[in-house]
């Protein structure tokens, strides 16, 4: 199954340069609604190829535009969070320069910062400032870095400092919706779990991507569960209390996931009609 997988990626991959980049590219220059849904087929492919099977708990939270606001534990997070809504995502500079996802990451808008430059922080918020007032959805990992998932690290707060910006702009008010959301994966049968129930799908540390994309297709892939909480007042605070407040947020929903995997769905029902 693991070399069916390896092939179908492939074959996936080289197809989507072939034929749908063109298309992509001309559909985002063109701002056609077909960018949207060529964004959320394409990543519930990849998700399908990979073995990565997404559950939606509630709902994305208010109207667009939208400054989601997640916990991160690997760079599926992002195909699973795409092939549900079409989103920008914030990532790291180094991102820019993978061969292929690269490239994608490029094609689909994403943002990119220097986490090294402190000085850089200004321009990168007036670029989410920009997609934001074009009613476009952003998704922010406020921890800076990856995990193994099984907590919430500290949230960075230096890209909320903008919400309360917009919203005094006189020129340009724009209110975004603070929507947190909590990412879990768990394994499709007990085989595949760890000893404490998680899968790890985590990219973090040392490791290099190729061998950590194999492992993952050999282990079978995994359930991710996104769980989508009440949104933050983003005019509630600074940017230290927002970011407090969405962390502290973030970390009940995913203590709601762990709570609810002992049951027969790894998610406790209550959380489906949230």
């Amino acid at each position: 199954m693991a070399y069916l997988r390896a092939f179908a990626f492939l074959l996936a991959m080289t197809g989507a340069f072939v034929f749908v980049v063109p298309v992509q590219w001309l559909a985002r220059r063109r701002r056609w609604p077909l960018s949207h849904r060529i964004q959320t087929r394409f990543c519930r492919t990849m998700c399908a190829i990979i073995g990565i099977e997404v559950r939606e708990h509630g709902r994305l939270a208010g109207d667009s535009p939208r400054f989601v606001v997640a916990n991160h534990v690997s760079w599926t997070d992002i195909i699973a969070l795409s092939s549900l809504y079409p989103l920008v995502f914030l990532a790291k500079r180094e991102v820019a320069g993978w061969p292929a996802l690269g490239f994608l990451a490029r094609l689909q808008g994403t943002v990119f910062v220097d986490r090294a430059n402190r000085r850089a922080i200004p321009l990168v918020n007036a670029a989410l400032a920009e997609r934001l007032r074009r009613g476009e959805d952003i998704v922010v990992f406020a921890e800076g870095t990856s995990s193994d998932g099984g907590g919430v690290l500290k949230f960075n707060a230096s890209h909320f400092a903008m919400l309360r910006d917009l919203a005094a702009d006189d020129e340009r008010p724009v209110a975004p919706t603070l929507a947190p959301a909590a990412i879990l994966y768990a394994a499709r049968d007990a085989e595949s779990a760890r000893n404490d129930g998680r899968f790890d799908v985590g990219w973090y540390g040392d490791m290099t991507f190729l061998p950590h994309l194999w492992n993952l297709m050999k282990r079978g892939g995994a359930k991710c569960h996104i769980l989508w909480g009440e949104a933050v007042d983003p005019l509630s605070g600074d940017r230290k209390a927002l970011a407090a407040a969405t962390e502290e947020r973030v970390r009940d929903l995913l203590a709601t996931g762990v709570a609810g995997r002992a049951a027969e769905d790894p998610i406790a029902s209550s959380t489906k009609n949230a």
